[in-house]
């Protein structure tokens, strides 16, 4: 093997890119980023829905898809994307342990669709799927919701607590409490598995010395 042979083998590229391959990778990445789009539309139970994120999310996936494609089809280019994709700092938080869930799906898939094993990226993409869908059948199924009653000084704990037992809601706690000289300021945990609706909080409102009434929703880690 000659000292050019040898050049040749590194520049040129080791696999022609026709664009029937392109266009079956790009394909097969728009319906797997479609799966994953739907699904986190479908499961996502925040309080305010980010589209933004869930399209970002699914063209993150076509781009990881392209750039697999293009470190398999030349060995100078794989070594300059390592170098290149070393340097670079991602600094969004991500307020949701969930989102990096889907982040983490979006480029692993993006990475099998761009080595064509299309089988284990379709197959993969709807388990995945379903059980993403499934889970959050079951975090939705039993709700905590945080409620704060303010009043004065003489208000009576018995009696909200029997309020927010009554019902559909099955448990209540008393998380903290805030008593002051002329005030008072009660925070419960509430277990339902339906949202709270306008009779309750109007039930909690007449009760003697309540002032006013806030509910909360608790989503994991943070609340909205």
């Amino acid at each position: 093997m000659t000292k050019n042979d040898i050049l040749d083998w590194f520049t040129v590229n080791n696999e022609t890119l026709y664009a029937n391959k392109i266009l079956l990778v790009l394909g097969i990445g728009i319906i797997t980023a479609l799966i994953i789009f739907v699904t986190y539309r479908i499961t996502y139970s925040g309080v305010c829905y980010n589209a933004r994120f869930n399209v970002g999310n699914a063209v993150m996936l076509l781009i990881a898809a392209v750039v697999m494609l293009m470190i398999s089809s030349n060995i100078v280019i794989s070594m300059g994307m390592v170098g290149a994709l070393s340097i670079v700092r991602f600094r969004t938080a991500v307020k949701d342990a969930q989102d990096t869930v889907y982040i983490f799906w979006s480029i692993v898939e993006g990475l099998c669709v761009g080595a064509q094993i299309y089988k284990l990226a379709i197959i993969s993409t709807v388990v995945i799927a379903i059980i993403m869908v499934a889970a959050s059948f079951y975090y939705n199924s039993k709700k905590k919701f945080l409620i704060i009653v303010r009043g004065n000084s003489k208000i009576n704990t018995d009696d909200i607590l029997n309020c927010l037992k009554r019902g559909k809601n099955k448990k209540a706690l008393l998380k903290a409490a805030n008593y002051g000289i002329e005030y008072s300021e009660l925070i419960f945990e509430v277990s339902a598995k339906h949202e709270i609706d306008a009779k309750l909080i109007d039930e909690l409102r007449s009760i003697d010395n309540v002032q006013s009434v806030n509910w909360l929703l608790e989503m994991g880690e943070h609340i909205g």
